[in-house]
């Protein structure tokens, strides 16, 4: 009888170790092979500046300018066989957000565009432009890169650039603005028409949820955006 009552205990220690080793696997398998987030997005983003409260703030002269590698432009690439499409206006899910920006007087939309895209891991780099066009060059310019780990990330390389007319008498220098990478080049020496007042560089990095509005600030220029998954069998996101 003794050994009969240890050997149900010695059965049940057992069971609670191989318990104890099946969630010991369960937990390195999926710390091994973490939920994939990859999947097709829909992407809308709005950049916009504001009028400047403080004419006497000092912004730093010596701003790094660059595009990254493997650069997607939406305006050629925007119904492309890699996922990406540009969504109509009416489709676009910030269109309110966009309205009073427009109509406010203290704020001037630079750029609104809604598209879908697959987001993995690794980031896409995106091209943004918009504003007035000065010669070869925008007051807005530059790129966000998007990727997708545990959580949805954007980072900001977006530059706002005041240009004035040539021959304007300027206190500082600053450095050339980088060719864009799809400009028309026919335009180029239009850009002697202009000099650079100032160049204000946004660059930040942000993790975000899906389905969420988020806002990225700065004294002289906003950036909201709002990442939602697509259901590609659906014709509304989720």
């Amino acid at each position: 009888m003794l050994i009969k009552k240890y050997s149900t205990l010695a059965l049940l220690q057992l069971g609670f170790i191989l318990l104890l080793g099946s969630f010991s696997v369960q937990a390195q398998t999926e710390a091994e092979n973490p939920q994939s987030h990859e999947r097709m997005y829909q992407v809308e983003l709005i950049v916009f500046s504001r009028a400047e409260t403080n004419p006497q703030e000092y912004w730093p002269t010596d701003v790094k300018l660059s595009y990254p590698e493997n650069l997607v432009n939406l305006k050629t690439e925007g119904n492309s066989s890699d996922g990406f499409s540009v969504l109509p206006a009416s489709e676009r899910l910030l269109n309110s957000q966009a309205a009073t920006l427009a109509r406010s007087g203290t704020y001037t939309l630079l750029y609104h565009q809604a598209w879908r895209q697959m987001i993995y891991g690794r980031k896409t780099n995106i091209f943004i432009n918009g504003g007035k066009v000065f010669g070869n060059h925008q007051e807005l310019e530059g790129s966000i890169a998007l990727s997708v780990g545990q959580y949805l990330k954007i980072q900001s390389n977006l530059w706002l650039t005041q240009f004035v007319p040539a021959g304007t008498n300027l206190t500082e220098s600053w450095p050339e603005l980088p060719p864009s990478p799809f400009a028309d080049t026919t335009q180029t020496d239009k850009n002697q028409d202009f000099l650079i007042k100032r160049i204000i560089k946004v660059s930040q990095e942000r993790s975000m949820r899906s389905n969420e509005i988020h806002y990225i600030d700065h004294p002289l220029l906003g950036i909201i955006v709002k990442i939602v998954p697509y259901d590609t069998l659906n014709t509304k996101p989720n």
